[in-house]
């Protein structure tokens, strides 16, 4: 079950990386294509990661985990930019912080993920599971390698950053079929905290720069467009 799941999940952000690399033409165009992003992540937080987090515990867990996500983020934030190799003085090094934060806000989301798997019993309930990774990965694989191949990764990189993002998938199974479902409230805080991270992410790296870069009727308007993309797409998956 644990090769199943990491293999789902590398797949989807394979996917997605490969999606991102075919449409790189358009990738000089950074505000349309952050402001798409930024609409991809907020339909993501707010039609599928929200609704999981709040269906598994309940609002009050959700916005513990979402608070401590938001100074996770604030603390690694200070951190980077007061540490002379993580300052960002060119838009390569940028898009490289960004990239960072998102993979590490992509893996700590994929534990809880795993450890769902991992308790599950029911067959049919995990071939559900496996499809939902298999597919919610493949937007996560869009966002994240968009930065990235912005900066100039190559192929082997691209593909070991795939396997680094989904080996929390097979930790949360291992985990998952130890505790089973008597943890509920901590799977929530682990997805909550990860929302937090994301959106402090994508409102920070990737919308407020595209906003103050270009016109901000024109971001806005391909972030509308994004959060109808991921909400087309949650809906037929």
């Amino acid at each position: 079950m644990w090769l199943l799941g990491f293999l789902c999940t590398s797949s989807g952000i394979l996917i997605g990386g490969a999606i991102a690399w075919a449409f790189r033409g358009i990738q000089k165009k950074v505000d349309v294509v952050y402001g798409l992003c930024a609409g991809i992540i907020l339909g993501l937080i707010c039609f599928e990661i929200i609704p999981e987090a709040i269906e598994i515990s309940g609002w009050l867990s959700t916005v513990v985990g979402f608070s401590i996500g938001m100074l996770i983020f604030e603390v690694l934030h200070r951190v980077f930019h007061q540490k002379q190799v993580f300052k960002t003085t060119t838009k390569k090094e940028s898009y490289i912080l960004t990239g960072v934060i998102l993979m590490f806000s992509f893996s700590i989301h994929n534990i809880p993920m795993g450890i769902i798997l991992g308790a599950n019993e029911e067959a049919d309930f995990t071939m559900t599971l496996l499809q939902t990774l298999l597919f919610h990965s493949i937007p996560e694989g869009i966002i994240l390698f968009t930065p990235l191949i912005l900066a100039g990764i190559n192929l082997l990189k691209g593909l070991l950053i795939s396997f680094i993002v989904s080996i929390p998938v097979s930790l949360g199974v291992f985990m998952g079929g130890f505790l089973g479902y008597n943890h509920q409230t901590l799977n929530t805080i682990l997805i909550s905290i990860t929302i937090g991270i994301i959106f402090m992410v994508t409102v920070s790296e990737i919308l407020y720069p595209a906003l103050i870069q270009s016109s901000i009727f024109k971001v806005l308007l391909c972030m509308v467009i994004g959060i109808g993309i991921i909400g087309l797409y949650v809906k037929a998956f």
